[in-house]
């Protein structure tokens, strides 16, 4: 019996990618928030040479920012005036690094410019903003904790049609840190291309449990980390048509921190 492959490269054809974003965060440290975001992703995708590729990506928002807190709306026009960029990822399409990270600040330069005549004492922001871009490595460090590129940049190289494979994927807590959530993935044979399911459940490291404990009070050993990623990979479009994580942190008896994003 042949033994069939599933090769899940994000593999994009020619032309434009839309996809409709969604993320929902609930945390409860002892009071209860609740955040959602809804945008829009356009990707396209140019092979070089050496096959790599160059991934432009421009990211629209649903709705405005609501204007109650003028410091926190800054922050969000100088993050969304970040956009378009153009990154390098490899065949698999992991990040590899900016295409043309100068002329990703460029272009953000020009965006910014006259933000001044909307907000007093902009510039203060806007510079302090613009020195952690100058940081490429820093930059994108940052900038591949949100969620919406987690999902983007996750594909496993292979699973075999109906095993396991173990992988891995770095998820960010609000205001407590990375954790690398180890897991295993499945993917199964369709007839358009195929679907896949990643499931990690761990224990969070002692690193993470010291913050934690700065914010919840409870014993050592009790907070747990449960990741799961649902693909659909669509082999007529070569794209992934649906990815969708769930990442729930709870500490033996509730959920404390969840987030949710969709991407379609």
């Amino acid at each position: 019996m042949v033994e069939t492959r599933v090769k899940p490269f994000q593999r994009y054809t020619s032309g434009i990618h839309h996809y409709q974003v969604e993320n929902a965060l609930e945390i409860q440290f002892g009071e209860a928030k609740g955040f959602y975001s809804s945008f829009k992703i356009v990707l396209q995708e140019k092979v070089n040479e050496d096959h790599t590729k160059n991934w432009l990506i421009e990211k629209a928002e649903d709705s405005s920012f609501p204007s109650e807190n003028k410091f926190m709306e800054i922050l969000h026009v100088l993050e969304q005036s970040s956009y378009p960029l153009e990154i390098k990822v490899d065949e698999k399409g992991s990040f590899l690094s900016a295409a043309d990270h100068q002329k990703n600040i460029e272009n953000w330069k020009l965006k910014t410019a006259g933000l001044q005549e909307k907000y007093q004492n902009v510039d203060v922001f806007r510079n302090q903003y613009l020195s952690a871009y100058e940081d490429e490595a820093g930059f994108y460090k940052n900038k591949l904790k949100e969620p919406f590129w987690n999902l983007l940049l996750f594909a496993p190289y292979y699973v075999d049609n109906g095993g396991k494979n173990e992988e891995s994927i770095m998820w960010n807590i609000k205001g407590i840190g990375d954790v690398e959530c180890l897991g295993i993935i499945i993917a199964e044979q369709r007839e358009y291309g195929f679907d896949a399911l990643f499931t990690s459940e761990i224990k969070v490291p002692e690193i993470i449990q010291k913050e934690l404990d700065k914010k919840y009070l409870y014993q050592a050993g009790q907070y747990k980390v449960k990741l799961q990623i649902e693909m659909e990979y669509n082999s007529h479009k070569k794209q992934y048509s649906k990815k969708k994580a769930d990442f729930i942190l709870s500490d033996g008896e509730k959920t404390v921190y969840r987030e949710t994003i969709t991407m379609t």
